[in-house]
C-alpha cells in the first residue's frame, strides 16, 4: 500500500470556499470558449475569481483575457471582493454620492466607484475626476487592491512616488510573482487584472498603528485574516489528494460524484469537499441610491 500511496500521492494546491467544510466548486477558467487564449499562470485566478462571481465574463461564452478593463470596471470587481455583493444588489444605494464631476449619478458604475472611493481604495487623477472609462493601468489596479487590504495609511501611495511605493509594496508582498514589473506602467489586460487582485486576496491583510514605525513597514503589521477569507471564506490549502470519486488511497470504496478527501499539512484529520458546479450570472450591472459618504482625494 505504501507503493501505491508513493505512486498515486498528488500534490495540490486546492482553493477552497471553505463553508461547512463543503467545496463549491465552480465553472472554471476551461468553460470559456476562449480558454485557449487565457495564459497558463492566470488560469487559476480567472477561475476562482470567475466562480466568487466578482469578475465575470461576456455573455457570449468569452472572457477575453487580453481584452481591456477600464478604471470603473476595476472598481466594480473590487465592490463585489470587498463587499460579498456578487448579485449587485446593493451597489445602487451609493450611486448618488457624486464624489466626482464625471461619475454621474445615471452611470453604471456610480455605485461601485462612490463605494470604492468612499471608502479609501480608488482615487481621482485631479480635478474633482476619475476618469471611468479610461484603462487601468497595473499600478493603478495594484494600489486599488492594496488599499482595500489595509494599505491606506498616509494617503494609500499618492504623491509623486506612489507608482514605486506600490511596486515595491507589491513585490513583499508577492503578489506580482507571476508579472513582469515593467509592464505595470503599461494599459493592463482582464487576465492582468485578475491576477492581481487574485493574489492580492489572498496574502494577509495588514493594520496600521503609527507608533509602529520602526519594523521597516511604514507601521503596518499583518494580521491573521486574507481579503477572501474575510469575505468569502476563501482559503488557500496544500495538502495531498487522499480519495475523490476516481480512486481511494486508504479503502477499495471511492467517494461519491464530487466529493474530495484532503490531507490538509499540519491537520490530523482529513477534511471532506463537496464539488457543485454552478456558473455564475453574466450581466450588466445597475446603478442606484445613497446614504453616509466620505469626500475621495486625487491620485490613482
Amino acid at each position: 500500500k505504501s507503493t501505491m500511496r508513493n505512486l498515486k500521492k498528488i500534490l495540490a494546491m486546492v482553493l477552497a470556499l471553505v463553508m461547512s467544510l463543503s467545496l463549491m466548486a465552480t465553472a472554471g477558467a476551461a468553460d470559456f470558449t476562449d480558454a485557449s487564449s487565457i495564459n497558463e499562470k492566470y488560469e487559476t485566478a480567472i477561475e476562482v475569481l470567475e466562480g466568487l462571481g466578482v469578475f465575470k465574463g461576456y455573455q457570449d461564452g468569452t472572457f477575453q483575457p487580453q481584452g481591456s478593463i477600464t478604471r470603473a470596471e476595476t472598481a466594480a470587481i473590487i465592490y463585489r471582493i470587498v463587499t460579498g455583493d456578487v448579485k449587485d444588489e446593493q451597489v445602487g444605494i451609493y450611486a448618488d454620492y457624486n464624489l466626482f464631476t464625471d461619475v454621474p449619478s445615471t452611470s453604471w458604475f456610480a455605485g461601485y466607484v462612490n463605494y470604492c472611493a468612499n471608502a479609501e481604495y480608488i482615487k481621482g487623477v485631479g480635478g474633482g475626476k476619475f476618469n471611468p472609462n479610461a484603462q487601468v493601468t497595473g499600478y493603478a489596479a495594484l494600489a486599488m487592491i492594496l488599499r482595500a487590504i489595509g494599505y491606506t495609511a498616509n494617503g494609500g501611495f499618492t504623491g509623486s512616488d506612489w507608482e514605486v511605493q506600490t511596486a515595491r509594496t507589491a513585490e513583499s508582498r508577492k503578489i506580482t510573482k507571476n508579472i513582469m514589473t515593467g509592464t505595470l506602467g503599461q494599459n493592463a489586460n482582464r487576465e492582468t487584472v485578475a491576477e492581481i487582485l487574485f493574489q492580492a486576496i489572498l496574502v494577509n491583510m495588514v493594520d496600521h498603528n503609527i507608533l509602529n514605525t520602526n519594523n521597516g513597514n511604514q507601521g503596518y503589521t499583518e494580521i491573521d485574516e486574507t481579503l477572501g477569507y474575510k469575505t468569502f471564506k476563501l482559503e488557500q490549502i496544500e495538502g495531498v489528494v487522499m480519495a475523490n470519486e476516481y480512486a481511494d488511497l486508504n479503502t477499495e470504496q471511492v467517494l461519491a460524484k464530487g466529493s474530495t478527501q484532503l490531507q490538509v499539512d499540519g491537520e490530523e484529520n482529513l477534511r471532506r469537499f463537496q464539488q457543485e458546479r454552478r456558473r455564475t450570472p453574466r450581466r450588466t450591472p445597475d446603478a442606484g441610491r445613497s446614504h453616509s459618504r466620505r469626500r475621495s482625494r486625487d491620485r490613482s
